[in-house]
């Protein structure tokens, strides 16, 4: 935006130069670049004397251009004792207020350590969507400071605030939004699955996927598929997850299973009877009808349940000892 030439005669009010003997002759200065919120009088001649520079008012808002006539140079360098033999009313001079725009570039580095603190991995991807910079006074170098950032793991978006200290005038603040995505590995199907099928290891195979269209419930690992049921048909290379599939009960609440017991390097294994029906993965009661003992333990499959580390054995009661089909000691 240039500015017309009566904006000096505010510049000249403000002043605060004193008037002094010239002693060498000065030359106008055709354009000028402001660094500085001020306008001093060497921004317009050349060849001042010593100790004659000074402040004459507020320079244009960031970006913009003041235009002064010959006129107001001549009240100027009038006002203020500066010999200009080459004065005219033709004469102008051009001021324009330094400014710079914030790029992406500058912004990153921030965005990226304040994600790093909030857990996100170096090797993730970040994205800033669209951005567009301030423009700022470059008086001098802009002092980028990130004051916030707002991330949610859930859905990989960021919103990053910042804040720039401007001479004279109160901070620019603004704030920069994007995504954060990494490459992760799905469980798909490797061909088309049925209705109620339960699946195998050769129903499965890994597809990788930007982390922003992983569905919710994504499976990441094969084995957490194999025995489950899918409750549609499911086309292949679909990304399976909990809410296409089912459990499927392999062990049945009465039925007689294996117990297999680990314990400082040894394996033991038991007859038992479940308590309660299972799935692949969970975790059930078994009663040993030899000591009479019920133990919590993992379905491995249809015949086996892994004795869970650590848990201990508790008798089995009346109610427990009848579901098993066991006779309880006083009625033997």
């Amino acid at each position: 935006m240039i500015l017309t030439a009566h904006r000096l005669f505010l510049i000249l009010g403000m002043g605060v130069c004193l008037a002094s003997s010239p002693l060498n002759a000065a030359t106008l200065r055709r354009t000028a670049t402001l660094h500085n919120a001020q306008v001093h009088l060497s921004d317009l001649f050349d060849g001042l004397d010593p100790g004659q520079d000074c402040d004459l008012g507020p320079a244009p808002a960031v970006g913009q251009t003041l235009v002064i006539g010959g006129p107001q140079l001549e009240a100027i360098a009038q006002q203020f004792g500066v010999d200009w033999p080459d004065a005219s009313e033709l004469a102008q001079t051009t001021l324009t207020r330094a400014s710079h725009t914030i790029t992406e570039d500058e912004v990153m580095p921030f965005v990226l350590s304040g994600l790093k603190d909030r857990g996100v991995s170096d090797t993730a991807t970040i994205d800033l969507a669209d951005f567009i910079g301030p423009t700022v006074a470059a008086d001098p170098t802009p002092t980028l400071r990130l004051t916030n950032i707002v991330y949610d793991a859930t859905h990989g978006h960021f919103s990053a605030f910042f804040s720039i200290p401007q001479q004279g005038s109160a901070p620019v603040s603004f704030r920069a939004d994007g995504t954060v995505s990494s490459r992760m590995d799905v469980v798909v199907a490797s061909h088309d699955l049925v209705a109620g099928q339960v699946l195998a290891a050769s129903d499965l195979t890994t597809a990788t996927i930007d982390s922003r269209a992983l569905p919710p419930g994504a499976i990441l690992d094969p084995d957490d598929a194999v025995d489950m049921l899918s409750k549609h048909d499911i086309r292949a290379h679909t990304t399976l997850t909990t809410a296409l599939l089912d459990h499927v009960l392999l062990v049945e609440k009465g039925a007689p299973v294996v117990l297999d017991v680990s314990s400082t390097g040894l394996h033991l294994t038991a007859s038992g009877v479940a308590l309660d029906s299972g799935a692949r993965g969970e975790h059930i009661h078994v009663l040993n009808p030899v000591s009479r003992m019920v133990v919590v333990g993992s379905v491995i499959d249809r015949t086996r349940v892994e004795v869970t580390p650590g848990t201990t054995p508790m008798p089995a009661d009346a109610h427990e000892l009848h579901s098993s089909g066991q006779r309880s000691h006083r009625n033997i």
